[in-house]
Protein backbone atom coordinates (compact mmCIF):
# COMPACT_ATOMS: atom_id res chain seq x y z
CA UNK A 1 0.00 0.00 0.00
CA UNK A 2 1.24 3.81 -1.08
CA UNK A 3 -0.11 6.71 0.85
CA UNK A 4 1.73 9.74 0.20
CA UNK A 5 1.16 13.10 2.38
CA UNK A 6 1.49 16.22 0.89
CA UNK A 7 1.43 19.32 3.73
CA UNK A 8 0.11 22.29 1.30
CA UNK A 9 -1.87 20.15 -1.10
CA UNK A 10 -4.54 17.60 -0.34
CA UNK A 11 -5.87 17.05 -4.03
CA UNK A 12 -2.05 15.36 -4.72
CA UNK A 13 -3.02 12.79 -1.49
CA UNK A 14 -4.24 9.36 -2.46
CA UNK A 15 -3.82 5.60 -1.70
CA UNK A 16 -2.84 3.11 -3.88
CA UNK A 17 -2.78 -0.64 -3.29
CA UNK A 18 -1.02 -3.75 -5.16
CA UNK A 19 0.41 -7.19 -5.25
CA UNK A 20 2.47 -8.76 -7.27
CA UNK A 21 3.43 -12.57 -7.46
CA UNK A 22 6.04 -13.97 -9.19
CA UNK A 23 6.56 -17.58 -9.82
CA UNK A 24 8.87 -20.23 -12.01
CA UNK A 25 7.29 -23.46 -12.83
CA UNK A 26 10.34 -26.04 -13.86
CA UNK A 27 8.64 -28.27 -16.73
CA UNK A 28 11.68 -30.53 -16.32
CA UNK A 29 13.50 -31.41 -19.53
CA UNK A 30 10.65 -29.30 -21.62
CA UNK A 31 12.22 -25.58 -19.93
CA UNK A 32 10.66 -23.55 -17.63
CA UNK A 33 7.99 -21.37 -17.46
CA UNK A 34 8.32 -18.07 -15.73
CA UNK A 35 5.48 -15.77 -14.76
CA UNK A 36 4.57 -12.17 -13.00
CA UNK A 37 1.51 -11.29 -12.49
CA UNK A 38 0.62 -7.52 -11.00
CA UNK A 39 -2.56 -5.93 -9.61
CA UNK A 40 -3.30 -2.89 -8.31
CA UNK A 41 -5.91 0.09 -7.45
CA UNK A 42 -6.07 3.58 -6.77
CA UNK A 43 -7.95 6.14 -4.36
CA UNK A 44 -8.92 9.35 -4.27
CA UNK A 45 -6.30 9.86 -7.28
CA UNK A 46 -8.83 12.03 -9.75
CA UNK A 47 -6.35 14.89 -9.56
CA UNK A 48 -2.81 13.40 -8.96
CA UNK A 49 -0.07 14.37 -10.83
CA UNK A 50 1.41 12.64 -13.65
CA UNK A 51 4.14 11.26 -11.76
CA UNK A 52 2.40 9.31 -9.46
CA UNK A 53 0.36 7.43 -11.52
CA UNK A 54 1.20 3.90 -12.56
CA UNK A 55 4.26 3.77 -15.43
CA UNK A 56 4.61 0.39 -17.13
CA UNK A 57 8.24 -0.80 -18.38
CA UNK A 58 7.54 0.33 -22.44
CA UNK A 59 10.66 -0.02 -24.34
CA UNK A 60 11.17 1.76 -27.32
CA UNK A 61 14.91 1.56 -27.97
CA UNK A 62 14.37 -2.50 -29.27
CA UNK A 63 17.41 -3.28 -27.21
CA UNK A 64 16.62 -5.52 -24.20
CA UNK A 65 18.72 -5.43 -21.41
CA UNK A 66 18.24 -8.71 -19.10
CA UNK A 67 18.13 -12.08 -19.11
CA UNK A 68 14.61 -12.09 -19.04
CA UNK A 69 11.13 -10.49 -20.03
CA UNK A 70 9.31 -10.84 -17.20
CA UNK A 71 9.00 -7.37 -16.32
CA UNK A 72 8.63 -5.30 -19.66
CA UNK A 73 6.44 -4.78 -22.36
CA UNK A 74 8.79 -4.75 -25.57
CA UNK A 75 7.02 -2.31 -28.20
CA UNK A 76 4.87 -0.27 -25.69
CA UNK A 77 5.61 3.56 -25.67
CA UNK A 78 6.48 4.28 -22.34
CA UNK A 79 3.78 6.64 -21.13
CA UNK A 80 0.68 5.40 -23.65
CA UNK A 81 -1.04 3.53 -20.96
CA UNK A 82 -0.01 5.29 -17.29
CA UNK A 83 -2.87 5.24 -15.67
CA UNK A 84 -4.48 6.59 -11.86
CA UNK A 85 -7.14 3.70 -12.03
CA UNK A 86 -6.96 -0.19 -12.05
CA UNK A 87 -4.55 -1.84 -13.34
CA UNK A 88 -3.64 -5.82 -14.01
CA UNK A 89 -0.57 -6.97 -15.83
CA UNK A 90 1.01 -10.45 -16.85
CA UNK A 91 4.07 -11.79 -18.17
CA UNK A 92 4.40 -15.17 -18.80
CA UNK A 93 7.94 -16.34 -20.74
CA UNK A 94 8.59 -20.24 -21.60
CA UNK A 95 12.65 -20.75 -22.28
CA UNK A 96 12.68 -24.03 -23.57
CA UNK A 97 15.98 -24.80 -22.67
CA UNK A 98 16.96 -26.20 -26.14
CA UNK A 99 13.98 -29.40 -26.07
CA UNK A 100 13.07 -28.20 -29.39
CA UNK A 101 16.01 -25.79 -30.59
CA UNK A 102 18.33 -28.46 -30.18
CA UNK A 103 16.11 -31.08 -32.71
CA UNK A 104 16.68 -28.45 -35.91
CA UNK A 105 19.16 -28.91 -37.65
CA UNK A 106 21.45 -26.21 -38.03
CA UNK A 107 19.95 -24.25 -35.32
CA UNK A 108 20.96 -27.17 -33.15
CA UNK A 109 24.67 -26.05 -33.53
CA UNK A 110 23.81 -22.58 -31.78
CA UNK A 111 23.26 -24.36 -28.83
CA UNK A 112 20.48 -21.68 -27.88
CA UNK A 113 17.15 -21.86 -26.31
CA UNK A 114 14.21 -20.92 -27.56
CA UNK A 115 11.94 -18.26 -25.73
CA UNK A 116 8.23 -17.86 -26.04
CA UNK A 117 6.37 -14.97 -24.66
CA UNK A 118 3.15 -13.61 -23.82
CA UNK A 119 2.34 -9.69 -22.28
CA UNK A 120 -1.06 -8.16 -21.31
CA UNK A 121 -2.04 -5.00 -19.57
CA UNK A 122 -5.09 -3.96 -18.61
CA UNK A 123 -6.39 -0.46 -17.60
CA UNK A 124 -10.59 0.59 -17.51
CA UNK A 125 -11.68 2.84 -19.99
CA UNK A 126 -8.64 1.27 -22.15
CA UNK A 127 -8.60 -1.75 -24.54
CA UNK A 128 -5.89 -3.97 -23.81
CA UNK A 129 -2.12 -4.21 -24.53
CA UNK A 130 -0.77 -7.43 -25.34
CA UNK A 131 2.51 -8.96 -26.64
CA UNK A 132 3.51 -11.85 -28.30
CA UNK A 133 7.53 -13.06 -28.72
CA UNK A 134 9.45 -15.43 -29.90
CA UNK A 135 13.09 -15.69 -30.35
CA UNK A 136 16.15 -17.29 -29.38
CA UNK A 137 18.37 -17.09 -26.27
CA UNK A 138 22.14 -17.55 -25.49
CA UNK A 139 23.19 -16.72 -28.59
CA UNK A 140 27.01 -15.31 -29.18
CA UNK A 141 30.61 -17.30 -29.58
CA UNK A 142 32.13 -19.59 -26.89
CA UNK A 143 31.43 -18.87 -23.17
CA UNK A 144 29.92 -15.70 -23.99
CA UNK A 145 26.42 -16.07 -24.78
CA UNK A 146 25.51 -12.61 -23.76
CA UNK A 147 22.72 -12.17 -26.69
CA UNK A 148 19.07 -12.68 -27.32
CA UNK A 149 16.77 -12.29 -30.51
CA UNK A 150 12.70 -11.53 -30.15
CA UNK A 151 10.14 -10.93 -32.82
CA UNK A 152 7.77 -8.85 -31.14
CA UNK A 153 3.73 -8.53 -32.11
CA UNK A 154 1.81 -6.33 -30.17
CA UNK A 155 -1.93 -5.55 -30.02
CA UNK A 156 -4.19 -3.19 -28.83
CA UNK A 157 -7.51 -1.91 -29.99
CA UNK A 158 -6.87 -3.02 -33.26
CA UNK A 159 -3.51 -1.34 -33.76
CA UNK A 160 -0.77 -3.54 -34.35
CA UNK A 161 3.00 -3.40 -34.71
CA UNK A 162 5.73 -5.97 -35.24
CA UNK A 163 9.53 -5.41 -34.26
CA UNK A 164 12.17 -7.45 -33.08
CA UNK A 165 14.44 -6.36 -29.82
CA UNK A 166 17.74 -7.26 -29.90
CA UNK A 167 18.70 -8.32 -26.33
CA UNK A 168 22.71 -7.37 -24.59
CA UNK A 169 22.41 -9.46 -21.54
CA UNK A 170 25.66 -7.56 -20.63
CA UNK A 171 23.20 -4.88 -19.65
CA UNK A 172 21.87 -6.28 -16.61
CA UNK A 173 24.12 -4.19 -14.41
CA UNK A 174 21.62 -1.18 -15.83
CA UNK A 175 18.67 -3.04 -13.95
Amino acid sequence: MKKPFVASEKKYEFERIGASVQYDLSLGNKGILGTNFRAGKFYNAENIAFMDYRHFNGNQTHIGTTDRYLNVFNLMPYYANSTNDSYFEMHLEHNDMGFVTNKIPLINLLKSTMNIGFHSLAIPDRKPYSEFTVGLDNLGFGKFKLFRVDYVHSYQGGVQQNGVVFGLKILNVLD
